[in-house]
């Protein structure tokens, strides 16, 4: 082969290899747009779990994954970070959050927040005053003798608050045993539902929707008489509650965006009311 056929064979090998590295490129790209990413609180990632098998399925060729739950300010920051698309949260963004990264806030469904325990309790309902009672110190017990042993949400402001506005006498029992040491401190829903689910006697904060999307062995207690439901909190029966919110670049992306569209739908309205998620 002379010089010439060479260069020449070089050159075009050099045009094949470009040609391949352009079309893998492009195909990655493709990818990275057909797959979405999701976690935050777990309030919502069951349900984002359920909603993205739905949406996959009625568009094949997407990929998706829902990551273990961080918590809203953990799901957000993974956004801002470009780790994830959808970002699942209790709250909107706040102001620190919102001067890292141009970002938008969609609510797309509220959830009872309620009082649960393992179901191997046999525990359904309480009074507020038998709630209250359960905070005390001491050993405090249920009816059926079962040691109480409550689980608190101390760095999380939000949740505490709920609890407490529960009743008067509520909030003056967490307050006290807000202060004691060695009580059970769940940092993230998630972490709160587990040490529902393992610890004896346990008793706390959760929602329905991540208790009835991840089918959880908890129950959701009933209190003065009302049970914690989406007909009971869209009456106003029930008024503990969180916000579901779906947080998003300014921009999306298409699929971002046709994923947005699918949750709103008729479907996806349909597959969140079936597992504790009320409309916003």
């Amino acid at each position: 082969m002379s010089s010439l056929q060479c260069r020449l064979h070089r050159r075009a090998l050099t045009r094949a290899l470009t040609l391949i590295a352009l079309t893998l490129l492009c195909q990655t790209a493709a990818m990275a747009q057909d797959r979405l990413r999701i976690t935050g609180t777990g309030s919502g990632t069951g349900g984002m779990q359920l909603l993205l098998e739905a949406f996959i399925q009625a568009n094949p060729g997407v990929q998706g994954e829902v990551l273990p739950a961080l918590g809203s300010a953990g799901g957000i920051r993974a956004l801002i970070d470009g780790k994830i698309d959808v970002a699942v949260s209790n709250r909107p963004p706040n102001d620190k959050e919102r001067a890292l990264a141009p970002l938008q806030a969609i609510t797309y469904a509220r959830t009872p927040l309620v009082m649960a325990v393992h179901k191997n309790l046999g525990i359904t309902a309480l009074t507020s005053e038998q709630l209250a009672a359960l905070y005390g110190e001491g050993a405090p017990t249920f009816a059926n003798g079962q040691r109480a042993r409550p689980v608190l949400r101390l760095s999380d402001a939000t949740d505490t608050a709920i609890v407490k506005s529960i009743s008067p006498a509520v909030a003056v029992a967490v307050d006290a045993a807000s202060g004691r040491r060695g009580v059970l401190d769940g940092t993230t829903d998630s972490d709160t539902a587990d040490l529902l689910e393992r610890t004896p006697g346990a008793f706390g904060p959760s929602t329905l929707a991540l208790i009835e999307s991840e089918r959880r062995p908890l129950v959701a207690l009933t209190i003065d008489g009302v049970t914690p439901s989406l007909s009971s909190l869209a009456n106003g029966a029930w008024k503990p509650h969180k916000p579901l919110i779906m947080v998003l670049p300014e921009k999306p992306g298409p699929r971002v965006q046709q994923f947005v569209v699918f949750v709103q739908s008729a479907q996806g309205r349909r597959i969140m009311a079936a597992a504790g998620h009320g409309q916003p």
